[in-house]
Formats: structure tokens, sequence, C-alpha cells
């Protein structure tokens, strides 16, 4: 820990706080070609949590603070690859000097990305086959029979490119991509609800509101608009904003499984496996009581695959 002295300059406990909070921004900023030195945004946000709390304590009003704090947060969360590619085996040295708390998330970070690989493999592993079969069967009859417009197949490119923007983190980059794709398919929800999203992330929330209101104005129902925005927030890794769309989605429609598919999901990505199971359960019954064969078979498929999950994190040491 010695390598990442933080020179006490600050001169109060808020004052301690905002400068390891100047210096944890601009470090996550900044990962590319650090290396090990990288290490140090953890105990810079070590420092800022242990200081946030003992303020929080002490009734001192550092809500601003608090939101850079979890701004901070969510950048390394969207950067997590960059930054382990850049410590490398020096996290596991640095944890086991410093013997951080569970609770201290960011010091875990390999293991969260190990179990993130995990269940992307699981879920890859149970439509591979189907989609080989389906994908060849595309490639066969799309440009004969179902070549979709020019503009269509332009839209759905500033779109993926959008989504990659997004997994790098540069939010800013992948607005302009689902700006395109908007003007070239207005009447597609999709493109509005990213840009009501990431509008949102970014604190713009007047923008995200007009863009929200676009796109819940292509859905036939409330539930569909919920359910979708909540898909997004929950691909940008926002699971509290994701976690009210779906417990706002079931408010509006408890009979359908969709709701409760989606809540599984989050509860999953919390680590929540024992809600997740209970939720993927209601799912599958209540798309079978619907006749929806698809939902049904997902439902079922991915309750396995969290048991799963649920005995590898038992297991793990």
């Amino acid at each position: 820990m010695g390598k990442f002295f933080i020179p006490p300059a600050a001169r109060t406990p808020a004052d301690r706080v905002r400068q390891a909070l100047d210096r944890a921004e601009k470090r996550v900023s900044n990962l590319r070609e650090a290396g090990p030195q990288a290490l140090e945004l953890l105990h810079l946000l070590d420092q800022a949590a242990q200081g946030l709390e003992e303020l929080e304590a002490a009734e001192v009003d550092v809500r601003a603070e608090r939101v850079r704090f979890e701004t901070v947060q969510r950048q390394l969360r969207r950067r997590q690859a960059r930054f382990l590619a850049e410590v490398g085996a020096a996290l596991q040295e640095e944890r086991a000097a410093v013997q951080p708390d569970r609770a201290r998330w960011w010091w875990f970070l390999d293991e969260t990305v190990a179990r993130q690989r995990l269940r992307q493999l699981c879920r890859g592993l149970a439509v591979v086959a189907a989609t080989a079969v389906l994908l060849l069967a595309a490639w066969l009859g799309y440009e004969r029979f179902i070549a979709p417009p020019r503009e269509v197949r332009q839209a759905f490119q500033h779109s993926a490119r959008g989504e990659s923007l997004v997994e790098e983190g540069d939010l800013r980059a992948a607005l302009v991509e689902f700006a395109a794709a908007a003007a070239l398919t207005p009447d597609d929800p999709d493109p509005w609800l990213w840009q009501g999203v990431l509008y949102s992330e970014l604190n713009e929330l007047d923008d995200a509101e007009r863009a929200f209101g676009t796109a819940h104005s292509l859905y036939e129902t409330d539930f569909d608009f919920l359910l979708d925005r909540g898909l997004t927030y929950l691909r940008v890794g926002n699971l509290s904003a994701a976690s009210a769309d779906a417990e706002q989605a079931i408010a509006e429609n408890p009979r359908s499984g969709w709701g409760y598919y989606l809540r599984a999901n989050i509860a999953v990505e919390q680590g929540d496996y024992d809600a997740a199971i209970a939720d993927l359960e209601r799912a599958a019954d209540l798309a079978r009581a619907a006749g929806d064969a698809q939902l049904e078979a997902h439902a079922r498929t991915q309750r396995a695959m969290v048991i799963q999950l649920r005995l590898y994190q038992q297991s793990a040491p």
C-alpha cells in the first residue's frame, strides 16, 4: 500500500474526500498504459468510501461527493476489462497485502469478471447449436428473399457500433451512433431508448425525457416500453434503474412472465441467485399458462444455469 501513498494535503475530512475523488476521476479516465499503477484507483476508492462513511455518520451533507463517488464506480465497472488488463496479477498481490472487506467490490473485479464470463459461457452454450442452424438458413436466404431496405441496414450498423461503444464506456460517441440510427429509422423505438438511457447516465435528464417520450409513443403498451427500457438499463449496468422498470412492468402486467424474467436477470447481476431462481420459476410457470413456449424454454434453461452458478459460488474459496 505504501506504493500508492496519497499525500494529506487537504485540511478537513471533506477536503480529503474531494481530493481522493479528484485523483480517482483522473485515474479512471487514464487507465491505458497505466500498468500496475492503476491499482492506486482502488486505494483512492477506499479512502473516499471511508471518508464518506465518517462524514455521513457525523451528519455532514456530502450528497455531491456521494454522486461523484458512485460515478467513479460506474466508470470503473464499464472499464473493468481495461483495468484488469493493466494491473494483471498485481491485483491479487495487492489484495493479499490489503485484505479488503468484501463490501469493497473494486478489490474483487477479477472474480466478478470471471463469474460474468462463466454466465456468458452458460448462456452461449444454451443457444449455440440452434443459432448455427438459423444463421446458415439466414445466410442462404437473406439477400435473395428478405434483405431489408438500405436505410434499415445502415441503422442497424449504427446501432451495433453504438452498443460496442457503450461496452467501451464511450457514451458520448455511442449517442452519436444511436442518433444516426434514429434518423434513418425514426419509427424504431430501440435507438430512442438507447439515447434516453445514455442521456440519463450522463445526467442530462431533459434530453433523456425527450428521448424516452419519443420511444414511449412508439410502443403499444406501457408494459412493453418498461420491459425494453429496463433491459437497456441492465445492459449499461444501471441495476437500480433496471430494477425500478422491472418492478413497474410487473405491476402493469403481473400475469406476464417477461417482467419476472427481466427481474431474474437483474438478480443474477446482483449475485442474488436465490431470487433469480424464484423469478425464473415464476416466469416459466406464467409462460406455460400463456402458451409462450419461447419464454418458458428460456426461463427453464436459464434457471438450470443459475443453479450451477449458485453451486459455483458456494464452492468458491
